[in-house]
């Protein structure tokens, strides 16, 4: 057995962030694709389709463009971890 003459130390860090960005108020009947559609339905469109939704806004190309540009309402850092590593 040889004996041990160096070996490398490092610092893991593990988290998972949770952000919420502010809203955006969606008129229903500037969006004809959404008219008569119920709650649910509404969510639905909307979560799976915002990139192809106009924005409120001219500025932007898309309601999620849009969406992705308000500023950060709360974060909130969960399952914080770290240790000290050896190789």
């Amino acid at each position: 057995m040889s004996e041990v003459k160096t070996i490398k130390v490092y610092v893991t860090e593990s988290y998972s962030t949770w952000v919420r960005r502010e809203a955006v108020e969606l008129n229903i009947e500037d969006y004809p694709e959404l008219e008569g559609k119920t709650y649910e339905e509404i969510k639905e469109y909307v979560e799976n389709n915002a990139d192809e939704m106009k924005p409120t806004d001219d500025f932007f190309e898309s309601l999620s463009e849009q969406l992705w540009d308000k500023d950060v309402e709360r974060d909130k850092i969960n399952n914080e971890d770290s240790g000290i590593n050896v190789e």
